[in-house]
């Protein structure tokens, strides 16, 4: 498991194993997010298996489905609900965890979080947001801008 932490609440990886989630909750995770659709690839693991397995291992669990740069305003909404009523810490899973590190990056801008912060957030993980948050605020000024 390559586990990516974004900040002490939050961190992100690919695909888990049964005692991966085990080992999260045993370090302090008490929130699975997926953000994987189904049927992605042929052997994924389903998210009823994974509900189950999070489940069991005393996890909190959400399945928040989205196509990889994607994003649209319910899907980050739903994503950042979850960030706010979680008690403990969140680890969020895709196929590779970069999916769900831009919902999270997205929703905690819609949450007030600066971009400067996000941005050092995904520069500590590896990841340039810059891109993923440019093309969210276009797509959604665009769309507040049709009607």
């Amino acid at each position: 498991m390559n586990i990516r932490t974004i900040n002490h609440h939050f961190s992100v990886s690919g695909v888990l194993t049964r005692d991966d989630m085990d080992a999260l909750a045993e370090a302090g995770v008490t929130t699975l997010i997926n953000g994987r659709p189904d049927y992605e690839e042929p052997d994924q693991i389903p998210d009823a298996i994974l509900q189950r397995w999070a489940r069991e291992a005393g996890l909190d669990y959400y399945f928040v489905p989205v196509v990889s740069g994607n994003y649209n305003e319910q899907e980050v909404a739903t994503f950042g609900q979850i960030l706010l009523k979680a008690k403990g810490r969140v680890h969020a899973i895709c196929r590779t965890g970069t999916r769900v590190l831009h919902l999270w990056a997205l929703a905690r801008l819609a949450q007030g979080l600066s971009q400067q912060e996000i941005k050092l957030a995904g520069d500590r993980a590896g990841v340039d947001l810059d891109g993923v948050l440019l093309t969210y605020q276009n797509r959604t000024f665009e769309a507040q801008h049709l009607h």
